[in-house]
């Protein structure tokens, strides 16, 4: 992969043009040709460079790298907003202020951390902000003063065939715990990775997850009784 930017961006200033960046316009895995003013923006930027690369070559000030991580992505922290928000205009709103924030920030961006980590805690950060702002704040309640309860629940969230109804009635939990589980089953991410996401502790992510099962184990076992019954 060749990246060949022009001139340094500084990690702080982000331009008009940035300002509105192509949010589902960008192409992942093609070919930028050459612009009017002759400059080369990138070539054959493929799945195999790795999204921390990406990142370094855009804290050394390489837009383009910039807006390829923006191409890889998009959909995954619009999915994640609006897990959130469960408003699809809040989400899109929130996207593009969460790739604002991390452009602006990238100078800051430690590469020891996975970038995709680094970027879903931006968007956390926003749509807090966002709730925030709405004075929706009661939907996070604090949940860190109870021990680890030990048991192990079925893993409900891996049954394919009842997913999407388990997500549904996942909804109804509290946001921190439905939080939690949609990064551990539904974005795949470890129990450190959503530590750092949530800024809390590893010990307090298996709580949250553990209540999470129970409590839907428990709604699944009322309304499998609820369904016998009417049978």
């Amino acid at each position: 992969m060749t990246f060949a930017c022009d001139g340094a961006i500084p990690g702080v200033a982000l331009s008009e043009e940035a300002a509105l960046l192509p949010i589902g316009a960008l192409e992942l895995g093609g070919s930028k040709a050459l612009s009017s003013g002759g400059r080369v923006v990138n070539t054959l930027a493929g799945p195999e460079t790795g999204s921390e690369q990406l990142a370094l070559r855009a804290r050394e000030g390489c837009r383009d790298a910039f807006e390829l991580l923006v191409a890889r992505h998009e959909h995954q922290i619009f999915n994640y907003l609006h897990q959130l928000t469960r408003n699809r205009h809040d989400a899109e709103d929130l996207v593009q202020e969460t790739f604002i924030k991390a452009y602006r920030a990238i100078h800051r961006y430690d590469a020891s951390f996975a970038f995709v980590t680094w970027l879903f805690t931006i968007a956390k950060r926003t749509a807090y902000s966002h709730f925030r702002s709405a004075e929706r704040t009661e939907e996070y309640p604090p949940d860190n003063h109870n021990p680890v309860d030990r048991t192990n629940p079925a893993m409900l969230l891996e049954e394919k065939d009842e997913s999407d109804s388990l997500w549904e009635l996942a909804r109804r939990l509290k946001q921190n715990q439905y939080e939690t589980l949609w990064l551990r089953y539904g974005e795949g991410f470890s129990i450190a990775e959503i530590a750092r996401i949530m800024k809390t502790n590893q010990i307090h992510v298996k709580v949250l997850l553990h209540r999470a099962r129970a409590t839907l184990a428990k709604w699944l076992r009322a309304r499998n009784h609820s369904t016998q019954r009417r049978k």
